[in-house]
């Protein structure tokens, strides 16, 4: 503190007295100010890593809009690549996708095995189960049925 003191003494008596301005406009003024906003900077990301990103914050690049701009060039890509596959494959005669013989031939089987198996569990549930006897009041409901029709 003495040291500061004798400084601003030294300050106001031989460059003030002498006509010199000091002042926020000065090259080395405006240096000093942009080197501790730097440091301040420097600080600010040293805090944010140790207070924010230490206790589970995610702050870099697991953001929402960086994910949906990774997503975004991932659909690009994949749209990219199915232009070329038309362009490149299609386009010299392979055949690509559900249109080839094999893939058609697998799909009808699966189809058949399924239907099969439909068949198999309709059979199977019709031996657990009976029809259900005619109670009175189906029977009352039959009658007044029939009884509407005639007239």
């Amino acid at each position: 503190l003495s040291s500061q003191k004798q400084y601003k003494k030294d300050l106001e008596t031989e460059i003030k007295g002498k006509g010199m301005q000091v002042g926020p406009d000065t090259p080395e003024i405006r240096r000093v100010k942009k080197a501790s906003e730097i440091a301040s900077m420097k600080e600010y990301k040293k805090d944010l890593e140790n207070e924010i990103k230490g206790k589970g914050m995610g702050v870099g690049m697991d953001t929402p809009d960086i994910q949906r701009a990774k997503k975004a060039s991932e659909i690009v890509s994949q749209k990219e690549y199915k232009k070329d596959l038309e362009t490149e494959i299609r386009g010299k005669g392979m055949q690509v996708g559900p249109y080839t013989p094999e893939i058609q031939r697998v799909k009808r089987a699966s189809e058949i095995a399924s239907k099969k198996m439909y068949k198999d569990e309709a059979e199977k549930m019709l031996c657990n189960y009976s029809a259900v006897p005619d109670t009175p009041e189906m029977e009352r409901i039959k009658s007044t049925q029939k009884n509407i029709s005639s007239v």
